[in-house]
């Protein structure tokens, strides 16, 4: 059975992306443009692995993180940010780790391995 992933970003650029990254793998993905849509992706699914941008209009990707865990468990989660500042405000948790963009996909895929285990 293929692992799921929660893709989040309201960037569709990013979300193109995406697609790219993940077109030619086993992962089942799925994708949502706001944090009200992935939280209510959240709320109806269970995924293996959370890739959510860190500011959305309509929240920050460490809220989603939470929901994830909180539904999940033990799961991880990678949170991507063009925004440098904020990394400096954030570190590597037990369950998620921060991608600045941009970022090499060989290396990104490396994370969501690891990450998905």
């Amino acid at each position: 059975m293929s692992k799921t992933i929660l893709v989040a970003d309201d960037d569709r650029a990013m979300l193109g992306l995406y697609d790219r990254i993940f077109s030619n793998t086993d992962f089942s993905v799925s994708k949502a443009e706001t944090f009200a849509e992935a939280a209510g992706l959240l709320r109806e699914r269970k995924y293996d692995l959370l890739i959510t941008d860190f500011m959305f209009p309509d929240g920050l990707g460490t809220e989603l993180i939470r929901l994830f865990r909180e539904a999940g468990g033990e799961r991880k989660s990678l949170l991507v940010t063009g925004t440098p500042y904020a990394i400096e405000n954030l570190r590597c948790e037990g369950d998620y780790c921060f991608v600045e963009k941009p970022f090499k996909v060989e290396r990104f895929m490396e994370l969501v391995q690891t990450a998905i285990g």
